[in-house]
């Protein structure tokens, strides 16, 4: 299942590595036109024809939102160890994510000019989720817990319902754990359409976030503008960087880990230092597959991005890793912090043998919503600051513009802007504000 080979820039799997991407196809965006269309003229009744059409769930029949009793019976269902589970999952999470609540900050110049810079939460937000098939309850809590450090004060969950109209209780405990009940029973590109233009029933929203299926990507790429979007998740990937002395068994199911996402698009690469070590790391993925029934699941992805590469040195494996810029980068070396400091580009980066993929994926309080397929070179990863915005306040006085207007007057007049030029230089000539343009 593994590819095995010597690692250089050109070698071929290296190369089809990085050309990996998580491309929508042509027919998935006329769909997704179509329907965003029909939901903008038609509002409530192309949404819920498109529910009907796609989801086969009658929102009629089931309700728009989660009743209180379906989160009175969510709490009542779930076992005390996911209880217990999600308070310090997210209390791990409230912790760390406080952190990076932005400062106003001001600056006073000697002219008596005052700047500024302030912070405010988004008013509304959408969070989607899926949880048909499999509920991922921490998706759930790594999208909302960022908005309500943010102190968004609108928070709505959008998630595909079973086909007799229930959600998976335990999504719905974690949101009623966050106290937000404004859980729609909408999904898909119709759902997001809904949220971002707003119906009769359905509140429009100034960001959608969350992961979801070609058509949610779809509908988000081609919504933005009109509401703002955290970004287009694509398959998962991890790259992990192995000296001699890592154990072949942690590699072996971390790689494991990625590739069990099962689209086949993921990538689950491992660098290391000789072919033996190589070999028994493969030996590991194999014998782990084989043991916990996951060879179904890790086929396709093993075979299409599946490698293990040997490298002369760790340098060449870090320069490898930030070329791949993948979602998650481990390290498993006697030495992690010289390669912790050269790499660069990367979503997270777990360091030693113990810090596992799954450790951020769940549990210790970073965020697993990360960029993917190359873009941590240039994205991060989800933040307080996706749910934020920030403005300026400038308090410029008479004495600080005409200071400075002639070198204002100067760059505007550069760029051929004439009446920028014009409102200062009005009040350049001005002797007090209430006299001014006068005749």
């Amino acid at each position: 299942m593994v590819t095995i080979s010597k690692f250089s820039p050109d070698n071929e799997r290296f190369q089809n590595l990085l050309a990996r991407k998580g491309t929508i196809p042509l027919e998935v965006e006329t769909t997704v036109r179509k329907v965003l269309a029909d939901v903008k003229e038609q509002g409530d009744a192309a949404l819920h024809a498109y529910m009907k059409e796609f989801d086969r769930v009658d929102i009629g029949e089931i309700g728009l939102f989660v009743s209180e009793e379906e989160f009175a019976a969510a709490r009542e269902n779930v076992s005390e160890e996911f209880k217990e589970a999600v308070k310090k999952a997210c209390d791990n999470l409230l912790r760390f994510h406080k952190k990076q609540l932005p400062a106003n900050f001001q600056e006073t110049y000697p002219n008596g000019a005052v700047l500024e810079r302030r912070y405010r939460p988004l008013s509304s937000i959408a969070v989607t989720v899926p949880g048909n098939m499999a509920p991922l309850v921490s998706t759930l809590y790594m999208n909302l817990i960022p908005a309500i450090v943010a102190g968004v004060p609108e928070i709505y969950i959008l998630t595909k319902p079973r086909s007799d109209g229930t959600i998976d209780e335990h999504l719905l405990y974690v949101a009623d754990y966050l106290n937000v009940k404004n859980y729609y029973k909408i999904s898909g590109s119709q759902g997001i359409a809904a949220v971002a233009y707003g119906t009769k029933t359905v509140k429009k929203v100034d960001a959608v976030v969350g992961p979801g299926n070609h058509f949610t990507q779809m509908a988000k790429k081609l919504l933005f503008g009109e509401v703002k979007i955290d970004s287009l998740a694509g398959p998962s990937e991890i790259a992990i960087i192995a000296d001699e002395q890592a154990n072949p068994t942690f590699i072996a199911a971390d790689m494991l880990s990625q590739a069990e996402h099962g689209t086949g698009f993921e990538a689950s690469t491992a660098f290391c230092l000789s072919m033996n070590q190589a070999e028994n790391i493969r030996d590991e993925i194999l014998r782990l597959a084989r043991e916990y029934n996951l060879d179904a699941a890790t086929r396709r992805t093993f075979e299409n991005y599946g490698d293990i590469f040997v490298v002369d040195s760790i340098q060449e494996a870090v320069d490898a890793v930030n070329k791949i810029a993948p979602e998650h980068a481990e390290l498993l070396l006697r030495d992690c912090e010289s390669a912790l400091d050269a790499l660069t580009d990367a979503g997270a980066v777990f360091v030693g043998a113990y810090s596992t993929e799954p450790v951020g994926d769940y549990f210790c309080g970073t965020n697993h919503i990360l960029p993917t397929c190359g873009t941590a070179r240039f994205f991060s990863g989800m933040s307080v600051q996706e749910f934020m915005r920030g403005y300026s306040v400038i308090r410029y006085p008479e004495d600080a513009l005409k200071q400075n207007a002639d070198h204002i007057i100067c760059l505007a007049q550069a760029e051929g802007m004439r009446a920028h030029a014009l409102a200062v230089a009005v009040r350049k000539s001005c002797e007090g504000a209430d006299n001014c343009g006068k005749s």
